[in-house]
């Protein structure tokens, strides 16, 4: 079994992209994957999504926003965690793709959306339970090492217990990944066979990808 840890911007285009690459993944996979989308916030995230040489006013501003897109976020997941991806993934859709300003009436609009408990969602979203999570998730970050969003770490429970960083989450580098553990897509096991040995194809992955995989 595969396990997945995407790390992410919950206002990122390139996160959207890279959690719609794994939901794929988890779709074609010829055995069980398990994911997580974990939100990450610091400096480094709020830098790329402003304009160069931004005031502090604005880095604040930026800051507040996504920590509380971060709170509606986890709150949605109190309700379970396909809701809150569902609603993760609409939020995105909505800040994204249909360039809305993120805002509690979005927030509420989605929820409504994702047929969420409106009065839960709402008290949740300004809880210390919220707020927990949140530091609980930036202690995985800092454990695992990951300074940017739409960085997985990924884990072949039947194999070992060391996970793969990797950088840039391409379903094109997921399948890679798999390869290299010997996991089968559904696409691998209609192509033409692949001779090499996993040994091989981790060696020359490792070399084709130096700079965007890592062993934890």
């Amino acid at each position: 079994m595969l396990e997945v840890y995407l790390f992410v911007n919950p206002l990122g285009a390139r996160c959207m992209r890279s959690e719609q690459n794994i939901m794929r993944l988890a779709d074609h996979l010829n055995s069980k994957v398990s994911f997580q989308f974990v939100p990450l916030l610091n400096q480094q995230i709020i830098a790329q999504s402003l304009a160069p040489r931004p005031t502090l006013a604005e880095r604040n501003a930026r800051f507040n926003v996504t920590y509380q897109a971060i709170l509606a976020y986890k709150a949605a997941l109190f309700q379970g965690k396909r809701k809150g991806r569902k609603f993760l993934l609409n939020m995105q859709d909505a800040v994204v793709s249909q360039h809305q300003s993120f805002s509690e009436k979005l927030t509420l609009e989605m929820a409504k959306k994702c047929h969420l408990d409106l009065d839960m969602f709402t008290e949740d979203c300004q809880s210390d339970l919220a707020k927990q999570a949140f530091q609980t998730d930036q202690k995985l970050a800092a454990e695992m090492k990951i300074e940017q969003s739409s960085s997985a770490v990924i884990f072949n429970c039947d194999v070992s217990d060391c996970g793969l960083l990797l950088n840039d989450v391409t379903y094109e580098s997921l399948c890679d990944v798999c390869e290299s553990q010997g996991v089968a897509t559904k696409e691998m096991l209609m192509a033409e066979p692949n001779y090499q040995t996993n040994e091989q194809a981790t060696s020359l992955m490792l070399a084709n990808n130096q700079s965007n995989l890592h062993v934890l």
